[in-house]
């Protein structure tokens, strides 16, 4: 009985939702005359507009007299309905000069010693067994991806100095974005 009359409730809750909204959504969908500021008219010099407002009326087999291709969908205007006449349009490009970067606040020799302090508690040869080598904890793949093969295999077996220029080379490309918990410590962009 219980499942009967929570069927019950569920049907008069969604008829009655219904009764309430079906004149909204009658209201919403009437027709509302579109207002056209005078400045944005078309000026002299425009071409004249090609076709009408209009709906699909159809797929055309061949092509049509405005130059459609075969199988092209053909425009038919409304009955009724006028089309605001057209202007030309011209895309610009802008050129937006933005603020550089301001250098990270950082203690030690270099931002790359606070994030190895960050990381790996400063120890450049750190390999503690969670898949990240070296001071800067890069794994064997992002290590390899960015040119620390040529210094060594794995990072905890390359100098410090060149786990830095894999580490420039990587953030050249991600930013210090491949460091999240570290780069947010330490307010770097």
């Amino acid at each position: 009985m219980p499942l009967f009359r929570r069927a019950l409730v569920l049907t008069a809750v969604a008829v009655g939702g219904i009764s309430v909204l079906a004149p909204l959504a009658a209201r919403s969908a009437a027709p509302i005359p579109a207002e056209v500021a005078d400045h944005l008219l078309a000026v002299a010099d425009a071409p004249a507009p090609v076709a009408d407002r209009g709906v699909l009326t159809g797929r055309q087999a061949a092509t049509t007299s405005s130059g459609l291709r075969a199988g092209a969908e053909e425009l038919a205007a409304e009955p009724g309905t006028a089309s605001p006449p057209m202007a030309p349009m011209e895309a610009t490009l802008l050129t937006i000069a933005l603020p550089a970067a301001a250098a990270p606040k950082h203690a030690g020799d270099s931002v790359w010693d606070d994030l190895a302090r960050c990381e790996s508690g400063g120890n450049w040869a750190a390999n503690t067994g969670n898949g990240y080598y070296g001071g800067l904890q890069f794994s064997h793949a992002t290590w390899h991806g960015y040119g620390g093969g040529e210094f060594a295999d794995y990072p905890h077996e390359a100098t410090r100095d060149e786990q830095i220029v894999v580490a420039e080379s990587l953030r050249a490309v991600r930013g210090y974005q491949p460091w999240p918990a570290c780069r947010a410590k330490l307010g770097l962009p």
